[in-house]
């Protein structure tokens, strides 16, 4: 599967971002990659002209991820997370294991999955108003989840195909589901503020998602194992970002609420990844160099993620 993917080197193109009501786009050298859709409490997400298609269902707590013939179900029922996926059969889903032993096959296509965290939280900027003291960003991180879908890969041999920079480009999903009965939003001073639920209000969850076109350049060894019938792995790098685009949703008892909007957040994020794995599965960890907010714009927290890659393609 990794044939059709568009062989080119990521780093050195040009990203551009198109905003028009609800829907963003984004390209490289002018070819739209990515197109993200909100409207009607429903976020799309379709990559390559619909070849990958990601759904986030705000109504019924479900994100469906289509590829190819590969579908993926997340849910949020009853305080737990179910993943569903459905796969193509066996001899149709082999083809990239027809390549040569010798061909440097890089790791970073594929859907992941994980769970996010916020470090190293300073809240100096609320000192002398009424959230001092308040860490209002504290997450539930059980239930604060990372989709990962990573569409594009292009690995450069560098000794003996078992060394080699891979890069390419993915789609990512943030989800911070915060721990207490309040949501964000941007106050008088332009600063993001907490907004409590009233005591009259029995709010179930609140959440914010942010959405990213991400670029990585990481640097992959590969060990043999196995009489060299597989190769074990380990890549370490940085991981680009490009926000495009962020919401908040709170479920009531007997209602939902979803707001659309920056937030503060800023536009590019950079994260330094470990990952290792054999074969299909891999785990990885990522740590932002970059806070979540802008300067002077909110609390300074550094986004964390630890996940496992369920599908290399």
């Amino acid at each position: 599967m990794k044939n059709l993917f568009l062989m080119i080197p990521v780093l050195c193109c040009i990203l551009s971002v198109q905003a028009q009501q609800d829907t963003a786009k984004a390209g490289v050298a002018g070819k739209k990659i990515v197109e993200v859709t909100d409207s009607s409490g429903k976020t799309e997400v379709s990559i390559l002209d619909g070849k990958i298609n990601i759904l986030d269902d705000t109504e019924h707590d479900t994100t469906s991820i289509r590829i190819g013939r590969r579908n993926i179900e997340i849910v949020e029922k009853g305080g737990k997370t179910d993943v569903t996926i459905h796969r193509i059969e066996k001899d149709e889903d082999d083809e990239r294991k027809c390549k040569k032993d010798k061909d440097f096959d890089g790791h970073w296509a594929g859907f992941e999955l994980g769970v996010n965290g916020l470090a190293n939280g300073d809240y100096s900027l609320y000192a002398g108003t009424d959230y001092a003291g308040l860490e209002f960003m504290e997450l539930n991180p059980a239930k604060s989840t990372e989709v990962n879908l990573n569409f594009l890969e292009y690995g450069i041999v560098l000794d003996n195909q078992y060394l080699g920079l891979v890069t390419g480009m993915g789609f990512s999903m943030n989800n911070y589901r915060f721990d207490h009965d309040l949501t964000i939003v941007k106050g008088a001073q332009g600063t993001v503020e907490p907004r409590y639920a009233a005591e009259e209000e029995k709010m179930e969850k609140s959440k914010l998602t942010a959405s990213y076109l991400t670029v990585p350049l990481l640097l992959e060894l590969q060990i043999p194992v196995n009489g060299r019938s597989n190769r074990l792995f380990i890549a370490a790098g940085v991981i680009g970002g490009l926000n495009l685009g962020s919401h908040t949703k709170m479920k009531y008892e007997d209602s939902k609420e979803k707001d659309r909007g920056s937030f503060n957040m800023n536009p590019f994020k950079c994260s330094a990844t470990v990952r290792a794995g054999l074969k299909d599965i891999s785990l990885y960890a990522s740590y932002a160099l970059t806070p979540l907010f802008r300067n002077d714009k909110g609390p300074e927290l550094f986004p964390f993620s630890i996940g496992i890659s369920l599908i290399n393609f």
